[in-house]
């Protein structure tokens, strides 16, 4: 450009104008999707009441499978996300992947357990006639898990994620999980096809709704 004499002054008027900003790390990302874990584990018991079985020996061992993984995905899911949000050269983290991998046993063990189990036995119903509760389960976790992803969102607004899709799908992975979580202390139902079933599909429909809600709600 021939009003510029030299490469320094090209330069300077480049950068007059920019101002320093705050710089993001993946930690303030894990603790602002943590927190809207907590915001929607604290609803979920003020509308429907915390569920003691857990702490009189009620709870079944299906039970703290489900929500122990459920738990792991969302941790996974979460601190890949944040990880997004701070673009870095390296190997990317599997993590989330094998996470998932290991939620979807408990669906693989349901769908296993009703085309095994006699006819008229107390897990066939949920999935030969899903009842109110189980249905009011799904949607319930679903909606809990809207609060966590918008916590997700405010995040990576502020960030700068290089694979909007990538972040979509984690963002829904971890909303997914940590909402089926928090709704999960309230639900007393603890049978293998109810967790296996109602309990994670708010995972998958999370993830497929983010892959393309999200992108467009964070892209620059």
């Amino acid at each position: 450009m021939p009003e510029f004499q030299n490469r320094d002054a090209l330069i300077a008027s480049l950068t007059e104008d920019l101002t320093p900003v705050k710089a993001i790390r993946p930690r303030e990302g894990v603790a602002m999707i943590v927190f809207g874990g907590i915001i929607a584990s604290l609803a979920c018991v003020f509308i429907f009441g915390f569920w003691t079985g857990m702490f009189t020996g009620q709870a079944s061992g299906f039970f703290w499978i489900t929500n122990g993984l459920l738990a792991i995905c969302g941790a996974a899911s979460t601190a890949a996300l944040a990880a997004t949000g701070v673009p870095k050269v390296g190997a990317r983290s599997t993590a989330p992947a094998w996470a998932t991998a290991m939620l979807a046993i408990m669906p693989l063990t349901a769908i296993i357990t009703f085309l095994t189990l006699e006819p008229g036995h107390n897990h066939v119903g949920h999935l030969m006639q899903p009842s109110m509760a189980d249905l009011k389960c799904a949607a319930c976790a679903l909606a809990a898990s809207f609060v966590v992803s918008a916590a997700c969102v405010i995040y990576l607004r502020r960030s700068a994620p290089v694979s909007l899709e990538s972040a979509g799908w984690l963002t829904g992975l971890a909303s997914g999980s940590l909402g089926a979580l928090a709704y999960g202390i309230t639900c007393p139902l603890d049978d293998i096809t109810h967790l296996g079933i109602y309990h994670v599909l708010p995972v998958a429909a999370a993830a497929i709704i983010s892959r393309y809600a999200v992108p467009p709600l964070i892209r620059w």
